[in-house]
């Protein structure tokens, strides 16, 4: 009998955090819901922070309407990621603020509620690990993967050893947000960790970045992996991580069995090929392997925000001596896994250092902070001549020893009576006017009228016509312009 192989499915979280900056409304979400529903995925990774902070800020809605929303159609089981110790900040919140967070995902229909900190400290994590767990949640723990001479398969063995000690995690994840796990590594890495976990299920999350992933997958599979995260196009690929279709092609063709209902994840697909030609958001594609990329390791979303602002500060030419310089500064703070917030933090000290005369010159507050542990322990130390540097020329706001966070749970009850936890939270977490705007307006605010699939093809054959230069139309009071690509 053939071994099944469980597929993860992360449109709705990772796929448009990477390929359209975290943008797609709940209300685009919603009519792919059904298909979804009969996708056969084993499990759909529907939010996590970063979507919790662009609802807020840049779409305008709330973000516990669409856990709901999407819970009231899809029956498959729901999944979130929590970053480190910071809620829905980059800075570490207090103990019950971070254990509220655990329990509110867990009370509002997120079935699976998974923790990953930059530093493997665990310290950072347990606490709202716990209280989901307490609350219904079945809770595991991202395994963050990074080439380095620290974070080697020894140091993966103990850790997944150590939070499922601390924890009772029941599900384990390799998660590559660089996309450098190569199959060879894997051939390794994966048998280590299985004799420690056993049975214990372990999944592995890659993104297409240097085109590793659909090779790297197969090889993880025969060694053990029992789950592997996708997405549906156009959000798969490039950034993001790989095609459902793509990887379920490659593992039934390698004779695995994979419950994957073809029909539905073509609806689902079709939907949003739809929705990003009607709203101008890009398609993921493959990637050609790029070596270079092992020297920096920096994730997709970050690499092409630094592009795009160099380009706008006349400063393009520099980026192959800031790319080489972060992958030096990482090095200098003990090679912390480039992962949010670290990935940002090592972006702005290596351009700092590339465009100035003197290395660490400049030292951003949140370096600083990474320097003195107020993030967590390290697991190597930072150079002590850069640790001298950064103490000498950081803010000397910064203490050298980072304060406790005071509990806050009782005093935000007090300071909004009558609310529930949930906006509570979000009014500790985001600016009043954010909370003013997010929460007043429609529950879910909907897209511009849905234009069928046919209409849809019509246009782009406008599009793209050959004679002509272009075409209006009008109904009601909906107007489209449609202009000849060879105009």
């Amino acid at each position: 009998m053939a071994r099944t192989v469980r597929i993860v499915d992360t449109t709705l979280r990772d796929g448009h955090q990477c390929l359209w900056a975290t943008r797609m409304p709940t209300a685009m979400m919603l009519p792919a819901a059904d298909a979804f529903d009969r996708s056969g995925f084993w499990v759909v990774e529907m939010i996590g922070a970063v979507q919790f902070d662009a609802c807020m800020r840049f779409i305008g809605e709330n973000p516990w309407t669409r856990i709901r929303e999407l819970r009231r159609r899809i029956s498959r089981p729901f999944q979130t990621i929590m970053r480190s110790n910071c809620a829905l900040n980059f800075d570490r919140q207090p103990v019950d603020v971070n254990e509220l967070w655990g329990e509110l995902l867990a009370r509002n229909g997120v079935d699976r509620v998974f923790a990953f900190d930059g530093l493997h400290d665990y310290d950072n994590t347990v606490p709202q690990l716990l209280s989901a767990k307490a609350h219904g949640a079945r809770i595991g723990h991202w395994l963050l993967y990074s080439v380095s001479p620290v974070h080697t398969d020894e140091m993966y063995v103990a850790k997944a050893r150590e939070i499922i000690d601390r924890a009772g995690v029941e599900e384990l994840i390799i998660e590559d947000a660089s996309g450098v796990l190569t199959p060879e590594r894997a051939a390794t890495l994966v048998p280590a960790l299985k004799r420690e976990i056993g049975d214990m299920p372990l999944g592995l999350h890659m993104h297409a970045l240097v085109g590793l992933p659909q090779r790297t997958y197969l090889e993880a599979v025969r060694h053990g992996v029992d789950n592997l995260y996708c997405c549906v196009a156009p959000v798969a690929d490039g950034n993001a991580p790989p095609s459902v279709r793509t990887t379920v092609r490659n593992l039934r063709h390698a004779g695995y069995d994979v419950e994957v209902n073809d029909a539905a994840v073509e609806e689902i697909e079709r939907h949003f090929e739809e929705q990003a030609f009607l709203h101008d958001k890009p398609a993921g594609e493959p990637r050609d392997f790029d070596l270079a990329h092992f020297d920096h390791q920096i994730p997709g979303g970050v690499l092409s925000n630094l592009t795009s602002q160099l380009r706008e500060a006349g400063l393009e030419h520099k980026l192959p001596h800031v790319l080489e310089e972060c992958g030096r500064v990482r090095e200098d703070l003990g090679w912390p896994i480039q992962v949010t917030p670290f990935a940002q933090f090592l972006v702005v000290q290596g351009t700092l250092n590339a465009i100035h005369d003197e290395r660490y010159a400049v030292v951003p507050d949140e370096v600083k902070k990474y320097a003195l542990g107020h993030f967590g322990k390290h697991l190597a130390p930072v150079d002590p001549d850069v640790m001298d540097r950064i103490v000498e020329r950081g803010s000397k706001r910064i203490p050298l020893k980072a304060p406790e966070p005071e509990p806050a749970v009782g005093r935000l009850r007090a300071r909004y009576p009558g609310m529930s936890d949930e906006e509570r939270f979000l009014r500790y977490s985001f600016a009043e006017e954010i909370c003013e705007a997010a929460l007043s307006g429609d529950p879910v605010a909907p897209l511009p009228p849905i234009l069928t699939s046919s209409f849809v093809g019509m246009l782009k054959a406008a599009r793209d016509m050959k004679r002509g230069t272009r075409v209006f139309i009008r109904q009601g009071d909906v107007e489209i312009a449609v202009e000849s690509r060879a105009a």
